[in-house]
């Protein structure tokens, strides 16, 4: 094996370890888009044989919605590194953003038979799945991602519990699913509120008092939750409950400060809690 072999090896290598860097950076910043097009256009004319350049282009121009410039690279790229596996993984994604879910299926199996634990490939293919009505799969992806992550993400924990409790015979599995997100990163009030909604869909008022009870407690102001205890007490039929919760925002409003009181966030629960009251 020569040492110029060796060493194109290893800048390819390198490439693509900046390449796949950039397909995550890229995403976070879609402000400058046209720009950033031009400048990777740019260093595409200086070397129209870089695969992770069309690739990079691609991203930006998915991000721009602007689907069949992004195909167009992709296939570029492909073609010159047939072996570059990533650029599946961003066509699925352009596809399923563009709203052609069963190619991008298609596209997302094939990267992931040879990525099967690709945690960016699992999300992706869980939302196609969701999308076209194989919960059950999409549910599975999800799972796989999450046990996959070191630190998840809490917003994977709400999809697939969303996911799951479309089936209504299956809210059980959801809340299971979000209170173990809640043993692996804490009683997030972000995991609560759906687990609280969903508690309500199954008609269990006192869990979800017990639960929005812990929501309040990490909470600097009341009013708010206090508004919400309310409505929970009034479908629960415990209407003086629901009076005395009521009354308690009402008081935790008027004790803001008045630039607070007059926000469009405070007079609208203010006006929750003063409808709540006046019809009971």
């Amino acid at each position: 094996m020569s040492v110029n072999y060796l060493r194109t090896k290893v800048i390819w290598l390198v490439g693509i370890a900046v390449c796949l860097a950039l397909l995550s950076s890229l995403a976070q910043a879609h402000e400058g888009l046209h720009e950033q097009i031009l400048a990777i256009t740019a260093k595409i004319k200086r070397d129209p044989k870089n695969a992770s350049l069309y690739l990079q282009r691609g991203e930006l121009h998915r991000l721009h919605r602007d689907w069949t410039q992004a195909a167009a690279d992709y296939d570029r790229a492909a073609r010159l590194r047939p072996d570059l596996q990533i650029v599946d993984l961003a066509r699925g994604k352009m596809l399923f953003e563009s709203g052609r879910f069963k190619r991008a299926r298609l596209v997302l199996d094939r990267f992931l038979s040879r990525q099967p634990d690709h945690y960016e490939g699992l999300i992706t293919r869980a939302r196609v799945l969701s999308r076209i009505g194989f919960r059950d799969d999409a549910v599975k992806d999800f799972t796989q991602a999450l046990a996959r992550s070191a630190v998840p993400d809490p917003d994977l924990y709400i999809e697939r519990a969303h996911v799951t409790a479309e089936d209504e015979k299956r809210i059980d599995e959801a809340l299971n699913g979000l209170d173990e997100g809640m043993k692996r990163l804490g009683p997030l009030v972000t995991l609560l509120l759906p687990a609280i909604d969903l508690e309500l869909r199954r008609h269990d008022y006192d869990a979800a008092l017990a639960r929005l009870e812990s929501v309040t407690s990490q909470s600097e102001r009341k009013e708010t939750w206090l508004v919400r205890r309310g409505e929970i007490f009034g479908l629960a039929g415990r209407q003086e409950e629901a009076r005395a919760a009521f009354n308690a925002a009402l008081a935790a409003i008027e004790s803001l400060p008045f630039e607070r009181r007059q926000s469009r966030a405070v007079t609208t629960l203010q006006l929750r809690a003063r409808s709540a009251l006046g019809s009971r």
